[in-house]
């Protein structure tokens, strides 16, 4: 049975876990909190921030959410004199440390929602399920302990799969997002440009390879989680699944990491292989000129990044071009940013959006121009 059969989220109400990392602009630390929020069908009924408690979502993040930001998870267990819309049926982690390891100081907060008969939803690289105290308490009170970056529970046929670069059917054309850097706006670009297309009649599908995209699509691939072999034949295997499952037009692939990044580069490069796109949309945050983790290294100018980028691609004889630019400004004014948008189109003679302040028709024209045909059965 799929893990959204047992843990459908539309019937799963969630407090979420974001201690210390909500805010307006500043939200990679709290990316899977976000993005659950803007796009997940899950029920929120509170947020864990104590830095925020005594406000709700919309005002600390601009989100449409109205639901409470709390000091504790006993504040919604125990509601006193609070009332809360819905009770939690489950306790999502909705913050990403690097590294994806379980912090000590949440263990506590984890230990008293599962004592109170709430699920755990998890995406650290951790997992809880291999925690002995904590499975052994998940298992006394009969509640799921998900790891969703855990790739053995998602139906992929077949068994650690390697690529065999097959091409696409006829009538299918598949557009992958990349970056500059981790956290820059790949899933949310990618999920913008799905459902507009989808909105405009295209049939469009979104394609996860992250845990937050997984929970917002209902399937996908943890692809950082996945054997180093196996990773582009895990994409390929998926991105096949759509195509006989779903008979869409066009596919729009989740990014992950950038090329350039020494950690993550070859989880970018075995999702290009194994995507085969027919196109790119490059996405950067405006303000960043190197790489966010004390790394030390610049991130390329655009133009540079974007040469970067088609001659990977070139490496395998299918040289794709960079269709666009995804540019967030969240951290800059209306005005600034526009004069972003204005001074990278004319960088990179490339169209460019802020998904969030001008939308992504302007993505979506250039990437129409690939004109595939009807999709046809496969």
């Amino acid at each position: 049975m799929n893990i959204f059969d047992r843990l459908n989220p539309v019937e799963t109400p969630l407090v979420i876990l974001a201690e210390g990392a909500l805010s307006r602009h500043r939200q990679d630390n709290a990316k899977t909190a976000i993005g659950i929020i803007r796009y997940g069908a899950w029920p929120i009924v509170a947020v864990i921030d104590s830095t925020h408690a005594g406000q709700t979502v919309r005002q600390v993040t601009g989100l449409p959410c109205d639901a409470p930001i709390v000091a504790s998870l006993e504040e919604v267990l125990s509601t006193g004199d609070k009332t809360f819309y819905e009770k939690p049926k489950a306790l999502l982690i909705g913050i990403a440390p690097q590294g994806g390891q379980l912090p000590e100081s949440w263990r506590p907060v984890l230990a008293t929602a599962i004592d109170q008969g709430l699920h755990v939803i998890n995406g650290l690289h951790y997992f809880l399920k291999e925690d002995d105290l904590l499975a052994r308490q998940a298992l006394e009170n009969g509640v799921m302990l998900w790891d969703v970056r855990d790739p053995g529970q998602y139906d992929i046929e077949p068994l650690n799969p390697v690529a065999t670069f097959k091409p696409h059917p006829d009538g299918v054309k598949v557009i992958t997002t990349v970056g500059s850097d981790c956290s820059v706006g790949k899933m949310f670009t990618t999920l913008e440009l799905s459902r507009e297309a989808a909105r405009q009649g295209w049939r469009s599908h979104f394609m996860a390879t992250g845990q937050t995209g997984i929970l917002v699509a209902g399937s996908g691939i943890p692809l950082d989680r996945v054997i180093g072999d196996f990773m582009a034949g895990y994409v390929e295997s998926h991105l096949f699944e759509i195509f006989t499952k779903h008979q869409p037009s066009w596919v729009f692939v989740e990014g992950q990491g950038t090329l350039t990044h020494p950690s993550y580069s070859g989880v970018t490069l075995s999702l290009l292989h194994g995507s085969r796109p027919d196109g790119l949309i490059l996405c950067h945050r405006a303000e960043l000129d190197e790489l966010v983790g004390g790394y030390g290294v610049k991130i390329p100018p655009l133009p540079e990044l974007i040469d970067i980028y088609e001659a990977a691609t070139s490496w395998t004889g299918v040289p794709v071009k960079v269709l666009g630019i995804s540019l967030n400004t969240s951290a800059f004014s209306e005005e600034e940013s526009l004069n972003m948008i204005q001074k990278t189109a004319e960088q990179t003679g490339l169209p460019v959006v802020d998904p969030v302040r001008t939308g992504v028709n302007k993505l979506l024209e250039v990437i129409q121009s690939l004109s595939p045909v009807p999709a046809a059965p496969y």
